[in-house]
């Protein structure tokens, strides 16, 4: 698959100054561009899934239920200690 993005002059000059400011395994600009899409996916994604699971848990505290909601990271329970996967 190929994406192509067309950047204005200021776009593409702030994009090369970010690339060289951070691009510490010098990646060539084509691989850079690669991990910096994938990295925004994997962003994008991870706030869907939040907002989902806000609005599940919204509705199920109108509806009087407790959703199941399954999460990567423990949760840190009321006494401060993580509670561990079951």
């Amino acid at each position: 698959m190929k994406i192509q993005f067309n950047l204005t002059k200021e776009q593409g000059e702030a994009f090369s100054q970010f690339k060289d400011a951070v691009n510490v395994n010098q990646l060539s600009e084509e691989d850079f561009a690669k991990t910096a899409f994938m990295i925004g996916l994997q962003q994008m994604e991870r706030a869907i899934i939040a907002k989902m699971q806000e609005e599940m848990q919204s509705q199920a505290n109108q509806e009087g239920e407790a959703p199941e909601i399954v999460e990567d990271e423990p949760e840190i329970v009321e006494d401060g200690t993580e509670e561990t996967e079951k």
